[in-house]
């Protein structure tokens, strides 16, 4: 049985079960057994349900009271209270019934286990119909109201007793340039500067306290950003019981009315007798007309209400002084009472043709006042009224004097007219900017100028359009007018519509206001470009290189005088002196051309390889100098010169042929090496001869140390390459366990050099310099063959275990790599799936194609790639998205900060969330306390690799690890817990 079947059978429970407790009750009560079944209805539920029908009232099921949707509504609600025990509330509306008789209920659901047959529903349900229809009422005053306020061009505000704002018209918008939003619901402390809302809340308090019509004069800015004078006009209303609920309020702009004031002051006396009487008139009304007709009665301007017939049903007492009768004599009559008949025809089109368009009409008209036989011109606005079917029920409708405006328009027309036949046809750019910096006029020779035109330039400031580093000179000129209120003058370049770069002379001059303070600032520009061009053209030759347009010697010495002469302390300026090896046989066979070419390539790639700010100069011939100033370290400066290297090492295509050429860089540092210029010039050429004589492609400090230094690299370099021989290398292994179970993956074969009368000297030692002298290559053959041997000997057995081995970049540049990896698998029996290579970020980012055809080839072999140290060079989802990427291995700089730094922690999250997306396995390295492990298996990592787990062991301790490795915390406590109980 549903729901609704049970529904229609009510009564099936024992009545006297009810009876007592419900049954007399003016609350309409209906129980409903758990399967839906109406079992109880009260006398108050009986009549509820009951319509008349042929005279009788007839009890109707709940399917006869309610629409489909509405009863499946309530069916599910009940159905849910049933099943939870949860009570609920809903409004229910007996929607199948017609329009007049449909009723509203608050329905409240609640179990009922009152019988033996198990738990029921109870509905409680409250008429709350009347409060629906004065609801409706309530919407349809506030609408008429709201109407009633945009259509009032003065802006009109109310606040409550506890001064947050209820009501803003759209004049008051309009006026401030602020949407409602903004002021709605806020107080003058949420919306206002401190001191401002002091004012005004101090107002209002007084307002408050001595009740009648408060009147004050303030400044306000509009829209525009202008200041303006304005009169505040506020009156108290009151509730239904007469307690103060708070203030209305219009703000008039008088800033035209000042300067006649003394005029006014008895129209002003007038209206606020009016607002007195409005005043004590308003304890009659409620307090929706209370609030309208303080409204229509504070504003000066004409306000009046017709019938759709045209008769007046509503006037203040602007309309009664320009008509020059009463309100009683207004009201219930037409226009064609005050009026002669055309006029008064004009005005009945007017507003049938505002009832047609259903919105606000606007017109401007000439009429003659009959009070005062005066022809005035009024802005009228007029809005037809709704009910709340829609209907057309009358014209609301106001209207504003605008005589003085009309002409004070025309006066200004009669000036720009005169402005523009002086300007339009100058030679000079004009221009006029206000306070925010934006065009308010250019003439047509500006206008021609620019792309765009007109449109293009008027409304902006010069970032905006043209833009520039320049327009950022010319605002701070500008600026500088409106404060100090002088002329000012200055160059100013900029790209014309055909692309061409012009200079201008720009004059700037400020145009004062009635208050003495700058409005507006005009700006006339001269063209100087061609007199700018041979400046610059003189300049240029006297202080850069005609061939690669770099700085010559002559810059480059007075920018070091200057360098040297402002340093800062404990920052260095770098010297550097660049000569390229093999220059002159490119030149020799080539040609003149191809080594011209080849220098302004080379020129190119310096400027690319150094930082903003940093001078690249050429000094002649395959000689270079770069200028490093507010250096902080050494490591800067390796960086560039490495980077300077590399690049100038990159291959040169000159006239359909490959070039390969090297450079050697000498570095001078002031002031640690000298503090005169010429020395470090001299120092930084010394060093540069250095690096030649160290083999090219390198780079050298100036030091009196440099021999002795040079001897020791050259020592270590020739130990270094007897190691292999001799058997002085070492393969060490650190196990990679997993999260999830402790179970050992595999292991990172780590290189060590056991040095005869030395001991183990640490990688960052010999490993740069067997990178320079390319002994990395062979080391690295090594070390591969080695680890591969140690992997087929472990995975002989059965069990997994990879072994990952880092590469050098050097590797990859070396000829035959990928077949010496084929090789070395072959002769060790390695299977690829046994091996994982690691590389660094920044290989990646050689452009050259033997990179990526390289990993392609590991990749098809079977191998894992990983990237080591991931964050700490190049990261980008590039390279991971582009390269056949497995794993990703975070440095231990993040995983030794993961616990107590929430950046390390946000950035390792973030690694293994892409890491997810991609698809990529993720090793920790450097994990030591259970801290690190707990954070990253709770957030996916997989693989750990740190001394939690084990220090690298070598190949006999790493064939003796179980299969599964507990963290050394926890065996440690093992241990002791095992010690405590023996």
């Amino acid at each position: 049985m549903s729901l609704s079947d049970g529904m229609d059978k009510p009564g099936i429970d024992n009545e006297n079960e009810y009876r007592v407790p419900v049954g007399d009750l003016h609350v309409a009560v209906i129980r409903y057994d758990a399967t839906g079944r109406r079992r109880y209805m009260n006398r108050a539920a009986v009549a509820m349900m009951s319509v008349p029908r042929d005279g009788a009232p007839v009890v109707l099921a709940e399917s006869e009271l309610l629409s489909a949707p509405t009863l499946r509504r309530y069916l599910d609600a009940i159905g849910e209270v049933a099943a939870t025990g949860m009570a609920r509330e809903m409004e229910l509306t007996f929607d199948a019934l017609p329009e007049a008789e449909r009723e509203h209920y608050l329905v409240q659901l609640a179990t009922d286990p009152a019988t033996d047959e198990g738990p029921g529903v109870l509905a409680l349900c409250f008429n709350i119909t009347p409060r629906k229809r004065a609801e409706a009422k309530l919407r349809e005053r506030e609408s008429f109201l709201a109407s009633l306020l945009d259509t009032i061009p003065i802006p009109v505000f109310s606040k409550d007793r506890q001064g947050r704002y209820l009501q803003l018209n759209k004049a008051f918008q309009d006026f401030l340039g602020i949407p409602k939003e903004r002021f709605v619901g806020k107080s003058v402390f949420e919306v206002n500067p401190q001191e401002l809302a002091q004012t005004y809340y101090l107002k209002d308090e007084e307002l408050y306290t001595s009740g009648g019509i408060q009147r004050y004069e303030f400044k306000a800015r509009n829209a525009q950003g202008e200041d303006r004078e304005v009169e505040f006009s506020k009156a108290v209303f009151h509730d239904a019981e007469g307690r103060q609920a708070g203030l209305i309020g219009a703000i008039l702009d008088i800033t035209e009315r000042k300067h006649a004031e003394t005029a006014l002051r008895a129209q002003y006396e007038k209206i606020l007798q009016l607002n007195e009487r409005l005043q004590d008139k308003a304890s009659e009304l409620s307090e929706a007309r209370a609030h309208l007709m303080n409204v229509l009665h504070t504003i000066p301007d004409m306000v009046w209400l017709k019938s759709t017939s045209g008769e007046f049903t509503l006037c203040n007492h602007g309309v009664e002084r320009f008509v020059g009768k009463s309100r009683t004599e207004i009201l219930g009559r037409t226009d064609y009472d005050f009026f002669e008949v055309g006029l008064a025809d004009f005005f009945r089109e007017r507003e049938k043709a505002a009832i047609g368009a259903r919105c606000v009409c606007v017109t401007d008209e000439w009429v003659v006042s009959p009070a005062t036989s005066e022809r005035v011109l009024l802005e009228t606005r007029r809005l037809p009224v709704l009910d709340e079917q829609g209907n057309v029920t009358g014209v609301l409708a106001v209207a504003r004097d605008i005589t003085e405006r009309r002409r004070f328009d025309e006066t200004l027309a009669r000036r720009e007219r005169e402005f523009r036949t002086l300007v339009e046809h100058s030679p000079d750019t004009v221009a006029r900017y206000d306070r925010n910096l934006r065009r308010l006029y250019v003439n047509p020779t500006f206008a021609g100028l620019a792309a765009g035109g007109l449109q293009a330039l008027l409304g902006k400031t010069p970032t905006e359009y043209p833009g520039g580093p320049h327009t950022v000179l010319y605002e701070r000129e500008l600026e500088e007018v409106f404060v100090g209120a002088s002329d000012r003058q200055f160059e100013l370049r900029w790209q014309s519509a055909d692309g061409n770069q012009l200079c201008h002379l720009i004059r700037l001059t400020p145009e004062l206001g009635p208050d003495g303070k700058v409005e507006t600032v005009l700006a006339v520009g001269r063209d100087i470009t061609e007199l700018h061009a041979s400046r610059e053209k003189i300049h240029r030759m006297a202080y850069f290189d005609a061939l690669t347009g770099l700085p010559n010697r002559r810059s480059f010495n007075e920018t070091l005088r200057a360098l040297a002469s402002d340093a800062v302390q404990n920052r260095f300026t770098a010297v550097m002196m660049i000569d390229m090896d093999r220059f002159k046989s490119v030149n020799d066979t080539m040609g003149h051309a191809v080594g011209d070419e080849l220098l302004r390539e080379a020129a190119a790639r310096l400027l690319s390889s150094v930082r903003p700010g940093d001078t690249v100069s050429r000094f002649g011939g395959d000689e270079f100098a770069v200028l490093l100033p507010d250096v902080h370290n050494r490591r800067t400066i390796e960086q560039i010169s490495t980077t300077i290297i590399q690049r100038l090492g990159e291959r040169f295509v000159l006239n359909g042929k490959e070039v390969f050429i090297s450079c050697s860089v000498g570095i001078a540092l002031y002031p640690i090496d000298s503090a005169d210029a010429d020395d470090l010039l001299k120092y930084a050429d010394s060093a540069m001869y250095l690096a030649k004589r160290s083999g090219r492609r390198g780079f050298r400090f100036y030091t009196n140390d440099l021999t002795v230094e040079a001897a020791a690299n050259l020592a270590l370099e020739s130990q270094l390459r007897r190691a292999i021989e001799r058997g002085e290398l070492e393969l060490h292994f650190q196990p990679q366990v997993a999260f999830r179970d402790s179970e050992v993956l595999g292991s990172e074969a780590l290189l060590r050099w056991n040095r005869p009368g030395t001991g183990f000297i640490p990688p960052d030692q010999f490993i740069p310099v067997a990178e320079e002298t390319g002994l990395i290559v062979d080391i690295g053959r090594w070390v591969l063959r080695e680890a591969c041997r140690a992997a087929a000997q472990w995975n002989a057995g059965g069990a997994r275990h990879t072994v990952a081995v880092n590469l050098s970049a050097r590797q990859f540049q070396s000829r035959g790599f990928v077949p010496m990896v084929e090789k070395i698998l072959a002769e060790t029996g390695c299977h690829p799936q046994w091996l994982e290579l690691e590389i660094t970020e920044s290989l990646l980012l050689d452009e050259d194609d033997s990179v990526a055809y390289a990993l392609s080839a590991f990749k098809h072999m079977g191998l894992s790639i990983a990237i080591d140290d991931f964050g700490t060079g190049y990261s980008a989802l590039s390279y991971l998205t582009r390269f056949p990427i497995d794993t990703l291995k975070i440095d231990r700089t993040f995983i030794q900060k993961v616990t107590s730094d929430r950046r390390h922690a946000e950035l390792v999250k973030a690694i293994l969330s892409i890491s997810r997306c991609l698809g990529h396995r993720v090793v920790a390295e450097g994990v030591e306390t259970m801290e690190q492990a707990s954070f990253l298996n709770v957030y996916g990592c997989e693989v750990a690799q740190g001394f939690l787990y084990s220090r690298p062991l070598t190949k006999p301790e790493i064939g003796l690890l179980p299969r599964y490795l507990t963290p050394r915390e926890e065996a440690e406590a093992s241990v002791d817990a095992e010690t405590d109980a023996g």
